[in-house]
């Protein structure tokens, strides 16, 4: 989308990647230079980003800032679950003959990192990259009430939760008491809560700290997965969740 680019957002992110491949620092001159941009520019682009904390100067001159570092091991972390739930739900999809994804929490909504897709594709089925209602979604109920049950109003507000059917679970009280039913549990459904026809299991998945830091379901139509298989589908997807736990560096409990 050409019309909407930034000349100097562009020039800071190209910026940033030359200091990352410079293994020392660059004056501001060395990098108008190297950019073939105005010195003037070059400074206010490195003052604004080190006055964000993603520059910082030394004796040798600017250097990637200690800002960088959480967004840097975030973006890492994220991609290390993909390539190690990827197999996994491999294996759920197999095992269940369903559409598997894993979610992490982003913003107060869930997004969907990584999708396996079964021989029956599903039109409402997520595609990675999604972002969906937390409320309403196993996935979501698994990182809610997990991680956000005693600060349930703040994290997902009423005004937000969007009654998406007639089995969407919108008031505290309802919600709640479902999110506490998910921790006693240790699994979630979305019973077309979501969308009409279609059914989801979800558990969760824990991180080396015993934290849950992600969650990984199966999505499959009413008539695959009537209400009485909801118990079944749970123990594969669990099963599921402990690998990919363990994948993590979690050791369960004895």
């Amino acid at each position: 989308m050409p019309a909407y680019n930034i000349p100097n957002l562009a020039n800071a992110c190209r910026l940033l990647r030359h200091l990352g491949e410079e293994p020392r620092g660059r004056s501001i001159s060395q990098l108008a230079t190297a950019l073939a941009i105005p010195r003037t520019t070059c400074l206010r682009i490195v003052q604004t980003l080190a006055a964000q904390g993603f520059l910082s100067e030394g004796g040798d001159g600017w250097r990637l800032g200690g800002a960088l570092i959480p967004l840097g091991t975030k973006a890492l972390a994220e991609l290390d679950l993909r390539a190690l739930a990827q197999p996994l739900l491999k294996e759920l999809s197999e095992a269940t003959g369903e559409t598997s994804h894993v979610a992490v929490w982003r913003d107060g909504r869930v997004l969907i990192v990584a999708v396996q897709d079964s021989e029956h594709p599903l039109g409402a089925a997520s595609r990675p990259g999604t972002l969906a209602l937390a409320h309403c979604s196993a996935t979501g109920k698994i990182l809610l009430a997990f991680n956000h049950l005693e600060r349930l109003a703040d994290v997902v507000p009423l005004a937000s939760r969007e009654r998406r059917t007639a089995r969407t679970l919108v008031d505290d009280v309802a919600l709640e008491r479902e999110l506490r039913r998910v921790v006693a549990g240790g699994w979630a459904v979305d019973n077309e809560e979501y969308h009409v026809g279609v059914r989801c299991v979800a558990g969760p998945v824990r991180d080396a700290e015993g934290r849950v830091c992600a969650a990984i379901g199966i999505t499959a139509s009413s008539t695959r997965l009537p209400a009485t298989a909801f118990s079944a589908r749970a123990a594969h997807v669990l099963a599921a969740a402990r690998k990919l736990s363990a994948r993590l560096g979690w050791a369960a409990p004895a």
